[in-house]
């Protein structure tokens, strides 16, 4: 109840630059680092991205190289089509939290919408390594291992079944992470099936229909 009663608060933007002041002495108590990281996804998901915003740079100056604050901050650069900022967030959360197969998901979408595929499949077949699997590394991002890729829409910024066939692309060069073939079929290829939908083609602009739900948040 209280953390809704935040998240709807108008005095929001005004709570965050007290938490970012750090003023020594005062007796307010603001919610944790993690109520604050929870609240700033529950934001960003729901498109209120200024005010997620201020919640992530106001962890920072609590922790300064707090990994879930950077990675959620890339997030929402990329969101906004700051590409390259959004990398920029993922590499400083990478160095926070080496071992987090999520961010290094994020690094790959990021690449792979900036048009730079050799990149973003060593992110991917990364981020399947440290998940332990390519099921678990789409599970990471909210997406389903049985669900077909299908084609992407041409016009759209991201969507789920692009990750997915750069996710199985990168999966087939990372040992034991691979799709096993169901009985009687043949051995999982390391290219994508043709009408998968990973495309590059470039960079592309930004569109926040489907690419906030296939986005690593991380908590």
């Amino acid at each position: 109840m209280a953390l809704e009663k935040l998240r709807h608060g108008p005095w929001l933007p005004a709570l965050a630059l007290l938490w970012a002041c750090g003023c020594p002495g005062t007796a307010f108590a603001g919610p944790s680092a993690a109520e604050r990281a929870d609240m700033g996804v529950s934001l960003a998901m729901s498109g209120e991205l200024s005010r997620a915003e201020s919640l992530f740079v106001s962890m920072l100056s609590d922790t300064r190289g707090d990994a879930r604050a950077l990675n959620n901050l890339g997030n929402l650069k990329l969101l906004s089509g700051d590409l390259g900022v959004a990398l920029a967030f993922y590499d400083r959360a990478a160095r926070g939290d080496s071992a987090d197969a999520g961010i290094q998901l994020n690094r790959a979408t990021a690449l792979l919408l900036m048009g730079d595929d050799a990149r973003a499949n060593e992110a991917a077949a990364a981020g399947v390594r440290l998940a332990g699997g390519l099921e678990q590394a789409q599970t990471l991002l909210g997406l389903k291992s049985d669900a077909p890729a299908g084609r992407a829409d041409k016009k759209a910024f991201v969507n789920r079944g692009e990750i997915r066939a750069m996710l199985k692309n990168a999966a087939a060069g990372v040992p034991n992470a691979a799709p096993k073939p169901a009985a009687g079929t043949g051995a999982a290829t390391a290219k994508p099936k043709s009408g998968t939908a990973w495309r590059s083609a470039g960079p592309r602009a930004a569109d926040q229909s489907d690419a906030a739900n296939v986005l690593y948040w991380k908590h």
